[in-house]
């Protein structure tokens, strides 16, 4: 083929270089996508948890007119764990002396700790027995602080329980994080904007600070996240992130309905009610079982909660839906106080919805002139069916002529001639 002289079509040339640049653009849209999410941390705890089976992270948000407790959620993990039997993703295994239940057909997975920080502060991690699942609750508000002469007034607070810190595996600028299982409920972790505003270091790991009277530890130091959507979502503010028990307890909760109770005789109180997050990772072997457990076992209609399949909020489908309901979507009629992590979320989804929506639009009209152009060239043919198989037939018989050819030319060798 005379290449230059197939180049030397001009129109010809402009159509290669659009189609080249409808594939290098849906090339890198996709690469972007692929790096946000990627960056999205407080989505991927399913991709940390799962080994050899599947898994899926749910999460589950309440109206604020709800009033859940501790005991409601220790309530919904007994329905969930009753539907993973029911579902048979574990099953329950009666011997004479106790029941044991196992994972079926998955590996079982313990807490993970994240970004390979140590939540002990030098000591060796505790040895834990495998869990079924592993799950997260928390609730949002305020809290001061007091360090010697200094105080940091209203700050916004986190209080948190269960494996918190495995959804949410924030970098660390110093020490480790605490755990829900934690005998003493007394540690912190603050970001860096307070730890400087407070102590004018953020190597303060083990210092005391008091809040609500009461002493508490730092456990860690954070990094503050930085973008637009993290900044649009609170996070250009101070944050310490506390025990559930402790911003009950010292704080004041904003998230949720609570009601006030006596704690001691001397007239102390504390809040309770309040949550309006609760995460799990769990296995998943059907794809949308395990939102679909969590939805049931909050034995709460629609309208009371938000159901969100974490795993999945950024595929295809989840995406088109997003472009879908484009406009509508922020016409949000459940009162929900969407922690930071889920606004920045719901941030990146309409982003990547239009990119989606862009590299839609790629690939159609790719495949459109490719197909145009396909059906241009066969109404401007200069063959038919009949003369190409007429040619092939031609060339076989030439080819199969020139092997017989040199076939008959060839010298014949003979045992003399071997020797």
């Amino acid at each position: 083929m005379n290449f230059k002289k197939f180049f030397s079509n001009k129109k010809r040339n402009i159509i290669f270089i659009i189609l080249a640049a409808l594939l290098l653009l849906d090339l890198i849209l996709g690469l972007i996508c692929r790096h946000i999410i990627n960056g999205l941390d407080d989505q991927q705890a399913a991709r940390r948890w799962e080994t050899d089976g599947r898994a899926a992270q749910v999460s589950l948000f309440y109206t604020e007119d709800q009033m859940i407790t501790y005991e409601s959620i220790r309530k919904l993990e007994y329905n969930m764990e009753k539907k993973m039997q029911d579902a048979g993703i574990i099953e329950e295994e009666d011997d004479d002396n106790s029941s044991s239940v196992k994972i079926v057909d998955t590996r079982p997975v313990g807490r993970k700790e994240a970004s390979g920080s140590d939540s002990n502060n030098g000591e060796e991690p505790k040895q834990e027995e495998p869990k079924i699942y592993n799950s997260s609750y928390s609730a949002q508000g305020i809290c001061s602080l007091e360090f010697e002469s200094r105080n940091a007034e209203n700050v916004d607070a986190m209080g948190v329980g269960g494996d918190f810190f495995l959804f949410h595996p924030m970098e660390l600028v110093s020490g480790g994080y605490f755990w829900g299982d934690d005998l003493m409920k007394d540690k912190i972790v603050i970001d860096e904007y307070l730890a400087w505003q407070v102590f004018g270091s953020s190597d303060i790991i083990g210092q005391c600070v008091t809040i609500g009277g009461v002493n508490h530890y730092i456990a860690g130091v954070v990094k503050s996240p930085t973008g637009r959507f993290n900044k649009a979502a609170g996070l250009s503010r101070c944050i310490v992130y506390m025990s559930y028990d402790s911003l009950a307890r010292y704080g004041t909760i904003l998230s949720g309905r609570t009601s006030e109770q006596e704690i001691s005789e001397d007239g102390a109180k504390m809040q309770s009610g309040g949550i309006n997050c609760y995460e799990v990772v769990m296995p998943d072997p059907v794809e949308g079982i395990a939102a679909r457990i969590v939805k049931e076992s909050s034995g709460l209609e629609d309208k009371y909660i938000s159901v969100v399949d974490n795993t999945n909020r950024f595929n295809g489908f989840a995406l088109f839906n997003v472009i879908r309901g484009f406009g509508i979507r922020s016409m949000w009629t459940q009162p929900i106080f969407y922690p930071y992590w889920e606004n920045v979320a719901r941030g990146f989804e309409d982003v990547l919805g239009l990119m989606f929506l862009f590299r839609i639009i790629c690939k159609v009209a790719f495949w459109l002139i490719v197909a145009v152009l396909v059906i241009i060239a066969y109404r401007n043919k200069t063959w038919t069916v009949k003369g190409i198989m007429m040619d092939l037939a031609d060339r076989k018989y030439e080819f199969e002529a020139r092997r017989r050819l040199k076939k008959e030319t060839l010298p014949e060798i003979t045992d003399k001639d071997q020797e």
